[in-house]
């Protein structure tokens, strides 16, 4: 796993790539306030267990907006994600980093641009 400026033992950010399946497109899960690098992400036909590709420190803005607690968020679309990292104002190595990953955990929207 990638980390990015974190400790250990302190909660952060972890990035988890759940792949796309006949009925639900691929996403990234990035989880806010992470104690964990797995998760379990309910699925209809059965739970499924993820580790997490990369972490990174909380910023205060996301800090003070899960005020503690594990927060969710889920993207289909990398640029939502840099869109969202940017505005939380986060620093230029890390949005390199999640730049380059976009090609190992290909999306729904990348994989049809490739195909079109």
């Amino acid at each position: 796993m990638l980390t990015f400026n974190t400790q250990s033992k302190s909660p952060c950010v972890r990035y988890f790539y759940l792949p796309a399946n006949p009925s639900k497109q691929s996403e990234i899960i990035e989880v806010l306030n992470s104690s964990s690098e797995v998760v379990q992400v309910p699925m209809r036909e059965e739970d499924m267990e993820l580790t997490a590709f990369f972490e990174r420190r909380l910023t205060a803005r996301e800090r003070a907006s899960c005020k503690n607690s594990e927060t969710w968020k889920v993207f289909t679309s990398w640029d939502d994600i840099l869109d969202d990292h940017i505005r939380l104002g986060l620093k230029d190595e890390v949005l390199h980093i999640l730049q380059g990953l976009k090609y190992r955990y290909a999306l729904e929207e990348e994989s049809m641009a490739v195909s079109a």
